[in-house]
């Protein structure tokens, strides 16, 4: 699905450049569920910002479904993480002012659908998340782990060929770290491509396979099934 050859990025400080990512070369597969490890630093959150086309390489190429996208248009990038890429963040952005309900279809509104189909997606991903008691409710008055479930089911909400987590338990408590990534494992056992970063060996055994990143750099890539 998603591929990148001989990536890098780096920032430059007058004559000075900095890598962030060195020579990255990573191939990710429809229906995998790959984890991105490595030490705070290690270009984790750079790299999920690449293969998510937020940011643009130094140099390389990143390949999406055969197209080479590096180079393309902001516009097509736009329209490629529209309708293909989901994120969810530590941070867990929320609208506050919008009501959970709001919220999850929010992302609906921005895509050809109708209200009757935006309403039942919506209505789908509550009952799923055991969120339908609270779709009146706004999402400031619940604690992190009922915010970062409607996080994810809006981020779903499109249905997105893969979804990218960046450290997404980093605000909750064990407990709830456990639960959610259970959420995560149904999602991939149904198919859904999922790439997660986290600096937690615990949660990175909940993946298919594991790049660990140091410095920039792959240092080993190693299947969970073994």
């Amino acid at each position: 699905m998603i591929h990148t050859r001989n990536l890098q990025k780096f920032f430059r400080r007058g004559n000075n450049e900095k890598y962030v990512l060195r020579n990255i070369n990573i191939d990710i597969e429809e229906g995998e569920y790959v984890v991105i490890t490595g030490p705070s630093g290690s270009g984790k959150t750079t790299l999920l910002g690449l293969l998510g086309l937020v940011e643009v390489p130094s140099s390389g190429e990143i390949f999406f479904r055969g197209e080479e996208v590096s180079g393309i248009s902001e516009r097509r990038r736009n329209r490629i993480r529209r309708d293909h890429i989901a994120f969810i963040f530590e941070q867990i952005h929320l609208i506050e002012e919008l009501t959970i309900y709001e919220n999850i279809e929010l992302p609906l509104l921005y895509v050809s659908t109708s209200r009757k189909e935006r309403k039942k997606t919506v209505e789908a991903l509550l009952d799923r998340f055991r969120l339908t008691h609270l779709r009146k409710q706004y999402p400031g008055n619940f604690g992190d782990f009922v915010q970062q479930k409607v996080a994810l089911a809006r981020a779903l909400s499109c249905s997105p060929d893969f979804l990218l987590a960046d450290e997404p338990t980093g605000r909750l408590s064990s407990g709830e770290r456990e639960e959610f990534m259970e959420l995560l494992r149904q999602l991939n056992e149904e198919g859904q491509t999922i790439v997660m970063a986290t600096h937690s060996k615990d949660e990175a055994r909940h993946g298919q396979r594991v790049i660990q990143l140091f410095d920039g750099h792959v240092v080993s890539s190693a299947s969970n099934r073994d």
